[in-house]
């Protein structure tokens, strides 16, 4: 059986917010606390985003491809390669980001999948059920404080 992980909210914002969200370093930094990103928004471009920049180095990193952009539903991750610098380097996952936009609301979904066997992905994957929930409570917090 494959392990995925799936979390879903609805947020007073527009699909396009949503996705913005995910890809400015601007939005990034103040909801997530991003410390930088390398993001090219399109077809193909680079995903890469780190946390707890210092003197010593970067404490974690996300990177991969997006494989799929359409700033009106959807932005689907490949390739993703997790790198934390007390751990074994982890990936390739897939990450999906698809937006359902209401009168009044959008639902957003995330789906992350591609978790193998052993210590290390037991961990991760318990990390990112335990993450995504909280990081869309953070999304829809900043979202309906900041959105039009």
């Amino acid at each position: 059986m494959k392990r995925f992980v799936q979390s879903e909210i609805r947020i007073k914002a527009t699909a396009t917010e949503i996705l913005d969200a995910f890809l400015s370093l601007k939005h990034l930094k103040s909801w997530w606390g991003v410390d930088s990103a390398l993001i090219q928004k399109k077809d193909g471009g680079l995903y890469t985003i780190t946390w707890l920049r210092s003197k010593d180095g970067i404490k974690f990193i996300s990177t991969g491809r997006i494989k799929l952009y359409n700033w009106r539903s959807h932005l689907h991750l490949e390739d993703m390669v997790y790198i934390n610098s007390e751990r074994s380097i982890l990936g390739p996952c897939t990450l999906r980001f698809d937006v359902e936009e209401k009168p009044s609301y959008s639902v957003l979904k995330v789906v992350q999948s591609g978790f193998q066997k052993g210590k290390s992905w037991d961990w991760y994957y318990k990390a990112v059920s335990d993450g995504w929930p909280e990081a869309l409570i953070m999304l829809k917090k900043y979202l309906e404080k900041h959105s039009s």
